[in-house]
């Protein structure tokens, strides 16, 4: 495992291992952007305060762990495994216990994170929650993570 306790992905992931929204926001700057998969995008710390409390609410027993940080002073790149249980908050999948792999990418300036996208695979979580495909088709198609091109027909 290869990581730096300076890095703001190491940083984040010890602050939201602890629920500290505080402390996780002590990694962004005040005007950040935060990509979820999941939950969509937030600007600013208030929207990305509301973001984790949500997830916070909505699960137990996080455990973000960051197995490789690559970084440098505009960026760093943290690959991870994520650990959570889905708590009474959301009856239909509460209870169960996801375990993925992923990596987060952190835009930096002066060790703050301006804008932070993560990669992982969002549908086979969203199965993992007990989602029905449709509503997984239903949750890609009003949140696309790919841009898609369709060639005209002249």
């Amino acid at each position: 495992m290869q990581t730096n306790p300076a890095s703001v992905a190491d940083r984040f992931a010890a602050a939201f291992n602890t629920r500290d929204t505080d402390a996780v926001l002590a990694c962004f700057a005040p005007d950040a952007t935060y990509r979820d998969l999941f939950y969509g995008t937030f600007a600013g710390h208030d929207q990305i305060r509301s973001l984790f409390d949500r997830m916070y609410s909505e699960g137990d027993r996080h455990e973000w762990t960051m197995t490789r940080v690559v970084a440098d002073r505009e960026c760093t790149v943290g690959e991870w495994t994520f650990t959570f249980t889905v708590s009474e908050a959301v009856p239909a999948s509460a209870g169960r216990t996801l375990t993925f792999p992923g990596v987060s990418v952190f835009e930096t300036a002066r060790g703050l994170c301006h804008t932070y996208r993560e990669h992982f695979d969002r549908a086979a979580a969203l199965l993992a929650l007990g989602i029905q495909p449709a509503g997984v088709a239903a949750i890609v198609a009003r949140r696309p993570s790919i841009d898609l091109t369709v060639p005209s027909r002249s």
